[in-house]
Protein backbone atom coordinates (compact mmCIF):
# COMPACT_ATOMS: atom_id res chain seq x y z
CA UNK A 1 0.00 0.00 0.00
CA UNK A 2 3.04 2.43 0.79
CA UNK A 3 4.53 1.73 -2.12
CA UNK A 4 1.55 2.03 -4.23
CA UNK A 5 1.37 5.32 -2.94
CA UNK A 6 5.02 6.35 -2.99
CA UNK A 7 5.43 5.62 -7.08
CA UNK A 8 2.02 7.19 -7.59
CA UNK A 9 3.55 10.24 -6.26
CA UNK A 10 7.02 9.84 -7.28
CA UNK A 11 7.01 8.38 -10.98
CA UNK A 12 6.89 10.44 -13.96
CA UNK A 13 3.65 11.05 -15.19
CA UNK A 14 3.60 12.31 -18.99
CA UNK A 15 0.92 14.42 -20.40
CA UNK A 16 -1.59 12.77 -22.41
CA UNK A 17 -1.17 15.16 -25.69
CA UNK A 18 2.39 16.68 -25.74
CA UNK A 19 4.01 14.10 -23.35
CA UNK A 20 5.51 16.29 -20.73
CA UNK A 21 6.66 15.49 -17.72
CA UNK A 22 4.28 17.21 -15.47
CA UNK A 23 1.11 17.63 -13.05
CA UNK A 24 -1.73 16.00 -14.47
CA UNK A 25 -5.06 17.19 -14.59
CA UNK A 26 -8.42 14.85 -15.31
CA UNK A 27 -10.81 16.41 -17.82
CA UNK A 28 -14.49 15.32 -17.20
CA UNK A 29 -14.74 12.60 -20.27
CA UNK A 30 -11.06 12.17 -21.45
CA UNK A 31 -9.53 8.90 -20.97
CA UNK A 32 -6.20 10.40 -20.94
CA UNK A 33 -4.71 13.32 -17.98
CA UNK A 34 -3.31 16.30 -19.20
CA UNK A 35 -0.55 18.96 -17.95
CA UNK A 36 -2.16 22.06 -17.31
CA UNK A 37 -1.42 24.07 -20.14
CA UNK A 38 -2.96 20.77 -22.33
CA UNK A 39 -6.21 20.53 -20.01
CA UNK A 40 -6.90 24.39 -20.12
CA UNK A 41 -7.04 24.29 -23.92
CA UNK A 42 -9.15 21.44 -24.34
CA UNK A 43 -11.58 22.97 -21.64
CA UNK A 44 -11.76 25.93 -23.75
CA UNK A 45 -12.29 24.02 -26.99
CA UNK A 46 -14.97 22.29 -25.13
CA UNK A 47 -16.78 25.53 -24.27
CA UNK A 48 -16.05 26.68 -27.83
CA UNK A 49 -17.82 23.83 -28.92
CA UNK A 50 -20.51 24.67 -26.30
CA UNK A 51 -20.47 28.43 -27.51
CA UNK A 52 -20.65 27.56 -31.66
CA UNK A 53 -23.51 25.20 -31.66
CA UNK A 54 -25.70 27.61 -29.02
CA UNK A 55 -24.65 30.79 -31.58
CA UNK A 56 -25.81 28.53 -34.56
CA UNK A 57 -29.17 27.05 -33.23
CA UNK A 58 -30.25 30.71 -32.16
CA UNK A 59 -29.43 31.86 -35.93
CA UNK A 60 -26.20 34.34 -35.09
CA UNK A 61 -22.99 34.04 -37.14
CA UNK A 62 -20.11 32.48 -35.20
CA UNK A 63 -17.44 33.62 -37.23
CA UNK A 64 -15.42 34.81 -34.52
CA UNK A 65 -15.98 31.98 -31.85
CA UNK A 66 -14.68 29.63 -34.82
CA UNK A 67 -12.13 31.68 -35.67
CA UNK A 68 -10.87 31.25 -32.37
CA UNK A 69 -11.51 27.18 -32.06
CA UNK A 70 -9.34 26.93 -35.37
CA UNK A 71 -6.56 28.88 -33.62
CA UNK A 72 -7.22 26.56 -30.22
CA UNK A 73 -6.91 23.57 -32.41
CA UNK A 74 -3.59 25.12 -33.68
CA UNK A 75 -1.75 25.27 -31.07
CA UNK A 76 -2.92 22.36 -29.62
CA UNK A 77 -1.58 20.09 -32.65
CA UNK A 78 1.48 22.22 -32.35
CA UNK A 79 2.06 20.60 -28.87
CA UNK A 80 2.02 17.10 -29.88
CA UNK A 81 5.25 14.99 -30.19
CA UNK A 82 4.13 14.30 -33.82
CA UNK A 83 3.92 17.73 -35.19
CA UNK A 84 7.66 17.94 -36.12
CA UNK A 85 7.00 14.77 -38.00
CA UNK A 86 6.22 14.83 -41.69
CA UNK A 87 5.58 11.74 -44.42
CA UNK A 88 7.88 13.33 -46.65
CA UNK A 89 11.06 10.61 -47.30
Amino acid sequence: MLKDTYIERHVAKHCGLCGRVSDLFELPGMPDKFCLECSADFATVIQLNTEIGAETRAGRSADTLESELSEMSRRILERTPSAGLSDRD
